[in-house]
This record gives C-alpha cells, sequence and structure tokens, in this order.
C-alpha cells in the first residue's frame, strides 16, 4: 500500500498497524476480529448506503458479504492519506480494490474499487475505527439505504 501520512512516525505506524489488520479480518472473513477494531459507539456506512450504529451492528452488517457476496473476494487498500483531525481523531482516506466478489446470486463480479474513509480515535497508543464511510466506484449492487441498530 503507498501510504501517505502527516503526522509521526510513531502515530503513523500505529495507524498502519490498524489498516493492514483491517484488511487481514477482512480478507479472513473474520466478523468478530472485523468488529473488535471498532470503538463500541462505531458507525459503518456500506456500499449499499447500509449505516451499522454500534460494535455489534458492524457485525451484523458484515454476515450476509462475509458469507455471501464477498466469500471468497480479496480486499487490498492501495493508496491512503492520514492526518489529524483534532489530538484524538486521525482521518484516513484510502483506495481499495477488490476481487473475486459475486452478485446476490452467485455470478461473478469484474473487479472494483472504491474509496474508503476512516475515522480513527487515537487514547495513549492504542486506535480503534470509530467511522467509516464506504463508496463503491462501479457499485453493482442495489442501494439498500437504512440504519441498522
Amino acid at each position: 500500500m503507498n501510504l501517505k501520512s502527516r503526522l509521526n512516525e510513531e502515530i503513523t505506524a500505529g495507524v498502519n498497524e490498524l489498516l493492514n489488520q483491517f484488511t487481514l479480518t477482512w480478507n479472513k472473513k473474520d466478523r468478530h476480529g472485523f468488529g473488535d477494531l471498532f470503538t463500541t459507539d462505531a458507525e459503518f456506512t456500506d456500499v449499499v448506503g447500509q449505516t451499522a450504529i454500534g460494535k455489534e451492528a458492524i457485525v451484523k452488517q458484515h454476515v450476509f458479504p462475509f458469507e455471501n457476496v464477498m466469500k471468497l473476494a480479496q480486499f487490498e487498500m492501495k493508496d491512503a492519506y492520514i492526518r489529524e483531525l483534532t489530538p484524538e481523531l486521525i482521518i484516513v482516506s484510502a483506495l481499495w480494490k477488490v476481487t473475486g466478489s459475486n452478485s446476490p446470486d452467485g455470478k461473478p463480479l469484474p473487479d472494483r474499487n472504491g474509496v474508503l474513509q476512516l475515522i480513527i480515535e487515537k487514547n495513549d497508543s492504542s486506535f480503534l475505527i470509530k467511522l467509516v464511510h464506504n463508496s463503491d466506484n462501479a457499485l453493482p449492487y442495489e442501494k439498500q439505504e437504512q440504519f441498522i441498530h
């Protein structure tokens, strides 16, 4: 991944490790490990417009994709830009690519790409995701705007 940061080396390394864990747990389809990367009150808006509110809702939100349309897919962050919003909040804007995804009826989809923005909460030397907004430039799925609690 090509990483640009306006933060010091130590904070950049901590954020980069969190991004690596995000990718690793996503690619393993480890919903619970994925959920552990988030604050209790985190929010995640996915590519079809569903917003999960809270860590448990984020885990629930990823059941269908991880067990169906993304079961064999692999996620990669290609470029990321990191900067501070406040001393406790960091924003990451990243370009991503997904290969191997399927439509809900099981048909293979072409490679997809999009933009992921994450707000990361920093406490001492720990980093957790507080908010995610994910967009898919191709969006092969039907929009499903809703809030999941």
